[in-house]
């Protein structure tokens, strides 16, 4: 247990490191999930907001009208 505890601590402190900066040209970076979900949030129809529950809405009728 202790010698595989100590090959994972080596592996992450020593060789990942180096992996990563010698991939960082190539290495993409992924958009956010919580910004994606906060850019396309268009409010529910209980917010107490008039203009999230008109953003709600239009988008409801897109929804539907597109479907």
């Amino acid at each position: 247990m202790v010698l595989a505890l100590t090959i994972i601590t080596v592996i992450f402190t020593f060789y990942a490191p180096f992996y990563l900066r010698k991939k960082a040209g190539k290495i993409k970076p992924t958009k956010n999930i919580f910004k994606e979900f906060v850019e396309n949030d268009h409010g529910y129809p209980w917010s107490t907001d008039e203009e999230r529950i008109s953003s709600y809405q239009n988008a409801l009728k897109e929804k539907t009208n597109s479907g």
